[in-house]
């Protein structure tokens, strides 16, 4: 009787650890499994929201974008003068228009550091009447990538339109998976009645 007991024990003791060592297999292969589940998940995760971030920076892209281009037509349905519509254009499109190039900002390049030197820079910039002093005044690094055309400046109605091959410099080769280049053409128009003839009289 007692050696059956001692028998039945010693199995009981060695299939103990066989039980424990099977559990612990499975509950590691499924902790693993659930990693790399969690990897792919939030991967797919973080790429939908840079895509939803970059839809958001061309959305206000081409909001700024048709804001240069009211103020183009406004500059153009008074009279001014390319130069002058060229240059409104300019400052109404400072927001897609990347880093200031001239003048270095000072450190720390902070916004506000930023905002204060266009302050005083702006109304130079507008009130210059001869072409090569701008570059000495105020540039950003993306103005040339904006062109502005408008049809018929002496129609009754003036149509102004405004483009920007706007550089994607957020997350570039994520969006190199879907798009071949790394510039994005925005075009956006505005018309409005002409009072030049009124304003030149």
């Amino acid at each position: 009787m007692s050696d059956d007991r001692c028998r039945n024990g010693e199995k009981a003791g060695h299939r103990a650890p066989i039980i424990l060592h099977s559990a612990f297999c499975i509950s590691s292969a499924s902790r693993g499994q659930a990693l790399i589940e969690s990897c792919i998940v939030i991967g797919l995760i973080c790429l939908l929201l840079m895509g939803i971030f970059q839809l958001a920076q061309l959305f206000l892209a081409r909001e700024i974008l048709d804001y240069a281009a009211g103020r183009g037509a406004r500059a153009k349905a008074v009279g001014f003068n390319d130069f002058m519509v060229e240059k409104t254009v300019h400052i109404g499109s400072i927001v897609n228009a990347g880093r200031i190039s001239f003048p270095e900002l000072p450190a720390p390049r902070s916004p506000l550091n930023q905002w204060n030197i266009e302050r005083g820079l702006i109304p130079l910039y507008l009130h210059s009447d001869l072409y090569g002093q701008l570059d000495s005044i105020l540039v950003y690094e993306d103005w040339d990538t904006i062109h502005t055309h408008c049809p018929n400046d002496q129609a009754a109605m003036l149509h102004f339109e405004t483009s920007q091959d706007l550089p994607v410099r957020i997350f570039p080769a994520v969006f190199q998976a879907f798009y071949a280049d790394t510039n994005i053409t925005l075009r956006s128009s505005a018309d409005i009645e002409n009072h030049s003839l009124l304003y030149l009289q």
